[in-house]
């Protein structure tokens, strides 16, 4: 018979690996909102900084911070 790794964890041990997951994403989503706002607020910068009538940068960095982040989350969660 063989061991099984998880039967023989401490429940301690179990408890952290369990634990982990929550962190990981809650992290991510923090790392999210903070691109967003960043871009947001280099956007406007730079439509003030330019002069433009219209938030062209801010709604382009925006994008680009979503796009981004989109593909940052789901290579994370496929790499298991």
């Amino acid at each position: 018979m063989e061991n099984d790794p998880e039967k023989e964890q401490k429940p301690e041990q179990r408890r952290q690996d369990s634990i982990k997951p929550y962190v990981k994403y809650s992290g991510m989503a923090f790392q999210m909102i903070g691109a967003l706002v960043l871009a947001a607020f280099a956007g406007q910068w730079l439509d003030d900084k330019v002069g433009n009538d219209k938030p062209w940068f801010t709604i382009g960095l925006l994008l680009t911070a979503v796009i981004a982040t989109m593909v940052l989350t789901i290579v994370s969660i496929n790499k298991k």
